[in-house]
């Protein structure tokens, strides 16, 4: 049983005892691919190699999920807090997910203040956050279509949000209602994924003294929308709320902001045809 006020120490536990092994195989199999030959012969084994990293690599990002949940259930998240820009987080997360967004022919296009704007933040915890949110847009952008992560600076009520947008399903009544419940997305989780990565944005968010809210218009598009204080937290770890809420990002009353600027598209850039950059047709498939 998860303890009222703390880490579930089970789900801790696993964690940490998986991390020894989990390095062991990754850097075993890192060194025998090095030191394999490149003739013809050793290439299967090559691709093997290649295969189970892949691999490790991916339950490594599982177990970090675990631990940041346990963390954020427990409300024991700890942040290492400096001053960081704004706009260059959201630069490394489109990189980071570049391959992911190729892979399935969209188009990532940041856009962010043209002065540094910087934020009191625990920076690997905000890369985490934002790169679940830019690939849950990925998993569910149409291809030959743009997904835009824009930086926002809030200056009357100083924050900062990072919106991000895709063109796909948008998100049903029902999604809605439990879109931050793991426990109703884990008895799913057969059909569309863990649904993890929502929550653990959620949880770094709040620890921040921040929020994750979204907006669906079905069919049409989606967006995210992760707003921090730009001084940091008042309170380190503050708990997660039990409840979220859904609004339109017109009507957000904060939205007096700088307009800022594009940087450069990554991926396949959508085109309607004619080699011209144009309007995206939207998907009819539902969002799950």
């Amino acid at each position: 049983m998860t303890p009222k006020n703390g880490r579930d120490p089970l789900l801790a536990a696993i964690c940490h005892d998986l991390r020894a092994p989990l390095a062991a195989v990754t850097m075993g199999a890192n060194f025998v691919l090095q030191t394999t030959s490149n003739d013809e012969a050793s290439a299967r084994s090559r691709r093997i190699l290649e295969a189970m990293l892949r691999s490790c690599a991916q339950m490594e990002r599982l177990v970090r999920n675990f631990a940041d949940l346990s963390e954020i259930e427990g409300g024991s998240v700890t942040l290492r807090l400096g001053v960081h820009d704004a706009g260059e987080m959201a630069e490394l997360t489109a990189e980071a997910a570049a391959d992911s967004a190729r892979a399935k022919g969209v188009a990532i296009e940041v856009t962010k203040p043209d002065f540094s704007l910087t934020v009191q933040c625990d920076r690997e915890r905000i890369l985490r956050a934002l790169g679940h949110l830019l690939e849950n847009a990925i998993r569910f952008a149409p291809a030959q279509s743009k997904i835009s992560l824009q930086v926002t600076s809030l200056q009357k009520t100083q924050l900062v949000s990072f919106t991000i947008t895709d063109h796909g399903p948008g998100i049903s009544a029902e999604v809605r209602e439990n879109i931050f419940d793991r426990e109703w997305h884990a008895k799913r989780a057969s059909r569309v994924g863990t649904g993890f990565g929502l929550s653990i944005a959620r949880g770094f968010a709040s620890a921040h003294g921040g929020e994750l809210t979204f907006d669906s218009q079905e069919n049409v598009a989606t967006s995210f929308v992760f707003t921090i204080p730009v001084e940091g937290p008042r309170e380190e770890g503050q708990p997660v709320p039990s409840s979220a809420r859904a609004y339109s990002v017109q009507d957000d009353p904060r939205r007096e902001v700088h307009d800022g600027k594009t940087t450069r598209a990554r991926g396949r850039t959508p085109s309607n045809g004619n080699g011209n950059g144009g309007s995206v047709t939207p998907s009819r498939r539902r969002r799950p």
